[in-house]
């Protein structure tokens, strides 16, 4: 079904440049085409008190297909593959009865180049505002017996520090500080899992949880999302497998 509505995008003459995709194997893209996964990164009551915490929203995509319903705080969905180029996003509070149907909370523009591997974040921005952000994720093959954690730091909160340490005997441990905007990636021995820590000044802010094990040639992605003034700063994680 999904597949059908986006060849059907794609024959439309409003849109020239329309999704062409399915729900994407957690592969590399071929030759002109990207990757994408969609992040939930707005705590509900950091936009209004009287919100669902969940902030439960719709996300609409070229102006006319309805991607993800009653999408929440927390939730990664995809990956997906679409055609190189630039699509319009507009994300608006969810309606069961007419999905995509209400006003945007947040439209951006979203380029997504031939080859790239991307994580489009509905985040806030640093005056605390709702807004999008895409954020690279490196899927570059690093060989057997390792993999790889990709960290983005999409949260309305100064230079964090992310621990990564390992599950089970000899464990390996991993910091690294991520600056508002910025991706980080590090490639590991693979392992059981490893549980991931968030600090901010030296205080522990989020965490740790444990992210199972991705598996040879997989990736951990992790994104630090919410607000440092609110203490609504958190980790969301989605293994990634086999995309080396």
């Amino acid at each position: 079904m999904l597949a059908e509505k986006f060849r059907a995008l794609t024959r439309a003459a409003a849109l020239a440049a329309g999704l062409a995709a399915t729900t994407a194997t957690p592969a590399l893209a071929a030759s002109g085409t990207a990757s994408f996964v969609v992040v939930h990164g707005v705590p509900g009551r950091d936009v209004g008190s009287t919100l669902d915490p969940a902030l439960p929203v719709d996300v609409l995509v070229a102006g006319s297909l309805c991607l993800l319903k009653s999408f929440t705080f927390g939730d990664i969905a995809g990956p997906f593959d679409v055609p190189a180029g630039t699509y319009s996003v507009a994300i608006s509070l969810a309606n069961p009865i007419s999905p995509c149907s209400g006003t945007p909370v947040i439209s951006a523009s979203v380029t997504l180049n031939s080859g790239d591997y991307d994580a489009v974040v509905a985040q806030l921005s640093s005056t605390g505002a709702p807004t999008a952000g895409v954020y690279p994720i490196n899927v570059i093959g690093i060989g057997a017996g390792k993999q790889r954690i990709v960290a983005i730091h999409a949260a309305d909160a100064p230079e964090v520090t992310v621990k990564a340490v390992s599950i089970g005997p000899k464990p390996e441990t991993l910091a690294f500080k991520i600056s508002p905007g910025q991706t980080v990636d590090n490639a590991v021995p693979t392992k059981p899992g490893f549980t991931l820590t968030l600090s901010a000044g030296g205080s522990v802010v989020a965490g740790p949880i444990e992210a199972i094990n991705a598996g040879d040639r997989s990736l951990i992605f992790a994104a630090a999302v919410g607000n440092a003034t609110s203490g609504s700063v958190t980790i969301l994680t989605k293994i990634i497998r086999s995309v080396f």
